[in-house]
């Protein structure tokens, strides 16, 4: 549990950096792929493991969709606030209970709907706080939604990869099939594969903040029940949000945003509360 919520707080961090980056959103996609693909398979080899078919195959899925995410993600946050793109990704607990609890047979009980449609109020609460915004932009919440969509699927074939491979296995294999994507997307999108002067040094920067969490949250895949990871996630934008008010121009937070993160916290908080025993 303390890996999730560490994994969804380096992630709430990375969002900021990746808006302070003001990188285009599919160039920071490609290179912060194909970087973290050669860190962590190199680190998968040094500690003594071999690259397998089977292993490639489980993480293609997961690897291509996340390749995805991270360039609708990125993009998206250049162009709206933090607060939306961040919250609008946090939606993803409802794909996640309606569509795939019964396909891991999870049992999705009455309290765990209640607290999540209260975490859910809480997001909304905040998503409508920022419309008035300078950095508010109509275009980049859809571009959100599209990182909702490859979110969703990216933990459902992440939850399904982790039963045969490591994290760091799954991590650094995934990742090449992100960059294996991005390839092409990113100068068809961006027109070019340059940062930009100046702005290298943001590819690490992404790599070891949000890239960090992203290994933990793969590690926690295979010990944490896939719904609780994905209400956890919603921890991630409270961050984002908070310290995006704190470090960035434009990133305004108000009163009602304020309430918004604390309905976040607080439905999270009894959440992660073992569950009663009904013995």
């Amino acid at each position: 549990m303390a890996a999730t919520v560490g994994a969804v707080t380096l992630m709430g961090i990375g969002s900021v950096v990746a808006k302070a980056s003001d990188v285009a959103g599919p160039v920071l996609a490609l290179h912060r792929a194909w970087l973290a693909a050669l860190v962590y398979v190199g680190v998968f080899l040094v500690m003594g493991g071999r690259i397998k078919a089977e292993s490639l195959r489980a993480a293609a899925p997961g690897g291509l969709i996340f390749g995805l995410q991270l360039a609708f993600f990125f993009s998206a946050i250049q162009l709206t606030t933090v607060a939306n793109a961040t919250m609008i990704i946090a939606l993803q607990p409802v794909a996640i209970l309606l569509l795939f609890s019964k396909r891991f047979d999870e049992l999705v009980t009455r309290r765990e709907i209640v607290l999540s449609a209260i975490a859910l109020v809480g997001v909304a609460l905040v998503v409508f706080g920022s419309s008035d915004s300078p950095s508010w932009s109509p275009g980049g919440d859809l571009l959100a939604l599209g990182a909702l969509a490859c979110w969703t699927l990216y933990f459902v074939f992440s939850k399904e990869a982790r039963k045969t491979t490591g994290a760091v296995e799954y991590q650094g294999l995934s990742l090449l099939f992100s960059s294996l994507i991005m390839v092409p997307v990113a100068p068809l999108f961006s027109g070019t594969i340059d940062p930009g002067p100046g702005k290298w040094w943001w590819i690490p920067a992404m790599v070891a903040i949000p890239g960090s969490g992203h290994l933990l949250l793969n590690w926690a895949h295979s010990r944490v029940a896939l719904n609780m990871v994905s209400q956890l996630t919603l921890l991630s934008p409270v961050v984002a949000v908070a310290l995006a008010a704190a470090v960035l121009s434009g990133e305004t937070l108000n009163a009602l945003q304020v309430v918004g993160m604390a309905t976040v916290l607080g439905a999270l908080a009894m959440l992660v509360q073992p569950k009663p025993d009904r013995s």
